[in-house]
This record gives C-alpha cells, sequence and structure tokens, in this order.
C-alpha cells in the first residue's frame, strides 16, 4: 500500500492513500477512493476499513443505504424475502417465533440500540424459560419453548441480511453464546401396546356400518399398516395408489393453517418422505370397500382425496377431535394421530425388521433418527438376544 505524506497549507503533516475497492457489482466499473489520516498507521487502518466496507455493501457504491424504523421494520422484511424460499411448514415455524419470541422482545428496538449484550440477556432468559417450563402431555408451557437456539439463528439471519443492505455495520448475534438446555425427564413415546392395539381394532369392528365411520376405520387401520404421518395421508388421492402393486406413492402433506381448510403442500416433509409404501392385502380391500362407498358403486372420473366424503374434506383440526371421540369410547389412551405411526414401527421393530427397512417406510432422512427415536423398543429383546447368543455357543 503506497501511503503519502503530505504537509497542508497550514502546515500540519497528514497521511494519504489511493485505495482500489474492486469491481461495482452493479455498474461494473473500478471503484477507487482515498483514505486520510494523522498517522500512517491510522491510514492504513481506514483504507482497510474502506475496503469491508465496500464488500459488505454487497460490493457496490451505487446502492443506496437502506434505512429500517426498526427492528421488526428489518424483520419483516427479511421475512418476506425468507418465504419464498422455504416450504409452508417452515413460513408457519417461523412466523410463530418472530410473533411469539423475537418482535415482543426487540421489534420495536432502533438497530443501533441492540447489542450483544442486550441479545444475549434475551436468550437467557429463554434458556431460562425453557429450563424450568412445565411439561405436560409431553409439551410446554406457550411462550417457553425449547428451540431458543433456533430463535437465535433467525435473529443471526436478519441482521446478516441488514448486513448486505447496507442497514447496519455488525452482526451483534454474532458473539451471543446460547446456554444449554438443561436435559428434563425423556417424553415417553405414545403408541399401543398389544392388548390396547387389540382393543382398540375390536372397537373399530363394533362400529355402525355408516360412511362416516367406515371413513374412519378405514383411516385408522391404514395408518397402522402404513406408518404414514397423518398429513401425508390426508393429502392422498386415489391416483396415488397402485391396487395393480399395492403400493401407495406418498410424494405431498397436508399443512396446517389459520384458515377453515389445510394447504395441500406438493411435496413431503423431507426429500426422504418421498417414497413408496407397501400395503397388506387387508388394507388393499379395506381401500376398495371404501372407495366403492365414497363414489356410491359408480365410475368416478374426479381424482379425489382418498379420506373425503361427498366432496367434504375435514382438516385435520376436526379429524383430531373425531379421534379423541373414538379413543375415549374406546377405552384406549389418547396416543394422538402420530401414535399410530409409532405403534407401526415399535411392531416393526420388536418383530426383527431391519431398523433400515423400517427408515424407508417410514420416510425418516436418516437411519440416526430411525434408532434414536424407536432404538429402545427393543429393550425387552435384551433378555432373548443373550439367550440366542448362549444356544450359538452351545451348538458349536
Amino acid at each position: 500500500m503506497n501511503i503519502k505524506k503530505v504537509e497542508k497549507k497550514d502546515g500540519t503533516i497528514v497521511y494519504r492513500t489511493n485505495v482500489y475497492l474492486g469491481v461495482d457489482s452493479l455498474t461494473g466499473k473500478k471503484v477507487q477512493t482515498t483514505a486520510t489520516a494523522k498517522t500512517r498507521k491510522a491510514c492504513e487502518i481506514k483504507a482497510k476499513q474502506a475496503i469491508n466496507k465496500f464488500i459488505k455493501n454487497g460490493s457496490t457504491v451505487a446502492r443506496e443505504k437502506v434505512k429500517f424504523d426498526n427492528f421488526e421494520a428489518l424483520a419483516l422484511h427479511w421475512f418476506d424475502s425468507y418465504k419464498l424460499t422455504v416450504k409452508s411448514n417452515s413460513v408457519r415455524a417461523t412466523n410463530n417465533s418472530l410473533k411469539v419470541y423475537i418482535l415482543p422482545n426487540i421489534g420495536s428496538f432502533k438497530l443501533d440500540k441492540i447489542t450483544s449484550v442486550l441479545l444475549q440477556s434475551i436468550v437467557n432468559q429463554w434458556a431460562k424459560n425453557a429450563n424450568t417450563a412445565i411439561i405436560k402431555n409431553g409439551k410446554r408451557e406457550n411462550g417457553k419453548g425449547k428451540d431458543y437456539r433456533l430463535l437465535l439463528n433467525i435473529i443471526k439471519r436478519i441482521f446478516d441480511y441488514g448486513l448486505q443492505l447496507g442497514a447496519l455495520n455488525s452482526n451483534p448475534a454474532l458473539q451471543v453464546v446460547p446456554p444449554k438446555l438443561k436435559i428434563r425427564e425423556t417424553i415417553k413415546l405414545k403408541y399401543f401396546n398389544n392388548n390396547e392395539l387389540k382393543k382398540f381394532l375390536n372397537y373399530l369392528d363394533t362400529l355402525e356400518q355408516i360412511p362416516e365411520n367406515q371413513l374412519h376405520n378405514t383411516l385408522y387401520r391404514f395408518l397402522l399398516a402404513t406408518g404414514l404421518r397423518i398429513g401425508e395421508a390426508l393429502a392422498l388421492n386415489w391416483s396415488d395408489v397402485s391396487f395393480k402393486n399395492d403400493v401407495v406413492n406418498v410424494n405431498k402433506t397436508i399443512v396446517q393453517t389459520l384458515t377453515v381448510r389445510d394447504k395441500v403442500q406438493n411435496s413431503p416433509k423431507t426429500q426422504k418422505s418421498e417414497r413408496l409404501v407397501s400395503i397388506d392385502n387387508e388394507t388393499v380391500s379395506l381401500l376398495k370397500e371404501w372407495k366403492k362407498t365414497q363414489s356410491n358403486n359408480t365410475i368416478n372420473l374426479a381424482d379425489s382425496k382418498i379420506f373425503s366424503y361427498q366432496q367434504h374434506i375435514n382438516t385435520y383440526a376436526r379429524e383430531n377431535v373425531v379421534l379423541k371421540r373414538h379413543f375415549k369410547k374406546a377405552c384406549v389412551p389418547n396416543i394422538g394421530f402420530h401414535g399410530f405411526r409409532h405403534t407401526h414401527a415399535s411392531l416393526l421393530m420388536n418383530n426383527d425388521v431391519s431398523p433400515k427397512e423400517i427408515q424407508a417406510r417410514l420416510g425418516h432422512a436418516s437411519i440416526k433418527m430411525t434408532l434414536d427415536v424407536y432404538g429402545h423398543l427393543t429393550e425387552d429383546k435384551k433378555k432373548e438376544t443373550a439367550e440366542k447368543f448362549s444356544n450359538i455357543l452351545k451348538a458349536l
């Protein structure tokens, strides 16, 4: 760096250098500036600061500096862009994080007033709330969630967005360290044991043979037989079922919304969730019988939802109410819709089906997820494994 010593008209000495910033990303022109200071070292620092500022501004001097009245204005500006890049479930979850946690705490603050110390105190409080929250039926109190690391990550992304726009010069969230979440009592998976499952299936056999009961009998047995998520099942069309090959093509899911109707997302939860699931003969027969009832034994040219009747599609919330009523009448525990999925997995796991096969069937992103969630279900087989080993030794 060529720094020159310059004597001003009043006799004072300053140091000055020409600084090449780079090529402007918007205009394509080379950009230069000058840095002047009272000492050679200060001049060198100013030159480096000019380069860093140019880079942080998106390698351009043509862009006007964007101003926001407060953090909320910046956050909502970021959220408008973020919504275009993710799926509906992520949009809903992030919107909830902003409204329940982030904006109530720092939304009204001026950007230059938000410091690392302030953010650290807020994150510490979120951690304290999470560690002391009452957990009932596997759920924490409202506003005391355990995902404060995710909340901090959202704040970091919003500040990074502000840096890109030139609205601020630093990201105060980078220096914030989230406290560890205390290990609480492990949430017990909700699923039917063998006796409870028999009791529930016997109850379904006693239901009056009317279309509504047939729909729910088919839905519940279908979930038990396939391990599908309820959102995946409710999104299925008849065109997703191949009676020739006895498989179901899982390629979309239902997303809960604040409106009276749920939204179909034309992709499942994760990449691995898109899959073909084989179905047994009894489930195939159930589906065929339900299809006859749904269409009143006529040829239906429309590709309707499987679990609907007379063009009426119930929402997840409505189906959940109906399910609770059936559990109560059957005198079995309320395991929720996801309990059918856990029951399906537990039956497979405890009957020596390969975890890799279970992973593929459930659409888990990794085998680790399958083992983390369901590995403990094989605890009662440890004695059996020991006996097998003893028999192997005896046969040598």
